[in-house]
């Protein structure tokens, strides 16, 4: 506390001086500390996927304890006990290029209730899909969307067209254009599976009652945080689209959803 008011050139200080004092020493410390703390993590969770690399998440309680638990703890909230589940029965963690991925499903429930997990090698970028009857749920969290490697997306691709699929997987080559007609209802969603490549222009049109549904490019995931319907394709991937309930949304929303690439 002394350090700080002769730091001005105070005399020693009140009570309320001095610990308003203290108060700043101890942000400063905190605030300067958080970094070194951020870096740790960082590399702990890179020293864990490397170590996790090519072996089944239950040899080395990959999503038990350690760094990579806690980040989807932290990100999945109440989904991160339907993401294990869905991954009681898993490959091992496996790595393609900078990516490593594991794909699973719930026990005794096949195809119906899977997940998978794509992370880089660092752990910056990570993808969470968890899909249970009726109802997708997908978490991306850094800066760069992860590219689905192509067992993930064979995966997907072989996926039944039932909900919350409401598509057989489709190939938009450069100058296609789809149309895609359906009726939502109550609470539900539809999601489109479209197999984009690399360079092309896409733009994507809803037509439907305004507020009733709303489209949203859920995967990849575009860099910047936007509902936009038009975007440029970095590398070929299976996207996924979404039309779900807008917020005047009624029990039935018919909708077409137009797609086209340039």
């Amino acid at each position: 506390m002394f350090l700080c008011a002769q730091e001005k050139g105070l005399p020693v200080p009140n009570i309320s001086r001095s610990a308003l004092c203290l108060l700043g020493l101890l942000t400063l410390c905190t605030a300067t500390d958080r970094p070194a703390r951020a870096a740790a993590t960082d590399t702990a969770l890179a020293d864990q996927l490397a170590a996790a690399s090519g072996h089944y998440a239950a040899d080395t309680n990959l999503f038990g304890a350690g760094p990579l638990s806690i980040v989807l703890k932290q990100e999945l909230g109440a989904q991160y006990d339907s993401f294990v589940q869905n991954m009681q029965v898993a490959g091992p963690l496996q790595p393609v290029g900078d990516i490593l991925f594991m794909t699973g499903n719930r026990q005794h429930a096949g195809a119906d209730s899977i997940a998978w997990l794509l992370v880089d090698r660092t752990g910056h970028n990570m993808t969470v899909g968890i899909l249970n009857p009726g109802h997708l749920s997908l978490y991306g969290f850094g800066p760069t969307p992860i590219t689905k490697p192509r067992d993930v997306r064979t995966m997907l691709e072989n996926m039944q067209n039932v909900p919350p699929f409401c598509n057989p997987p489709q190939n938009l080559q450069p100058g296609a254009q789809i149309q895609l007609q359906a009726t939502l209802h109550h609470g539900a969603t539809c999601v489109y599976r479209l197999g984009l490549h690399k360079g092309e222009k896409v733009t994507a049109r809803l037509d439907a009652k305004p507020g009733n549904a709303v489209l949203r490019l859920i995967d990849p995931r575009l860099v910047q945080n936007s509902d936009a319907q038009a975007w440029l394709v970095l590398h070929d991937d299976l996207y996924l689209l979404q039309v779900e309930p807008g917020p005047d949304g009624q029990a039935e929303q018919p909708f077409t959803l137009t797609v086209k690439a340039d």
